[in-house]
């Protein structure tokens, strides 16, 4: 059996390869999806929300549901509001053990007990989306998902 390390390395392995030439960013978060859900049994939501041109262009701080794997996902979320929003607002993954112990918490499936947030920059630095994923279990993320995490959408999008 693979250690959580290994899992990640074989992820990002495998996106780097597949998208190699592949500038569709949809396309490029479908697979990292894919790739992420396949290889974690205990994440039951993976995916991204997406920065809203339209209303950034309008002054407007909001992400909309992107590319993803699991239950219905809220469809919007305000910069600064729940996890993704914190994550949004400040440029900084976000690790939560216990959602339900943080401030603002948005409950988009009732299941989720812990989350990771990781915000999503390109290449010029300016914020694309966040990659969250949503576990039924407490504790599942830790500072090696983040630092992996944080790797993989460097590595993909950056």
């Amino acid at each position: 059996m693979m250690s959580k390390g290994e899992k990640y390395q074989e992820v990002i392995r495998d996106a780097v390869a597949v998208l190699d030439g592949e500038p569709d960013v949809v396309a490029r978060m479908a697979t990292v999806v894919s790739l992420l859900d396949q290889a974690f049994d205990s994440w039951f939501w993976t995916g991204f929300y997406v920065v809203d041109k339209v209303k950034k262009t309008a002054g407007i701080d909001e992400l909309v549901v992107g590319p993803y794997n699991g239950t219905l996902g809220c469809l919007r979320i305000a910069f600064g509001r729940g996890v993704c929003g914190a994550a949004a607002a400040t440029g900084q993954t976000q690790v939560v053990p216990d959602v339900h112990a943080f401030a603002d918490h948005i409950a988009c499936d009732s299941r989720s007990n812990s989350e990771i947030v990781v915000p999503v920059f390109d290449a010029s630095g300016d914020l694309i989306a966040v990659f969250d994923s949503d576990s039924e279990s407490f504790s599942t993320y830790d500072e090696e998902d983040a630092e992996n995490l944080e790797k993989l959408m460097k590595a993909v999008f950056a």
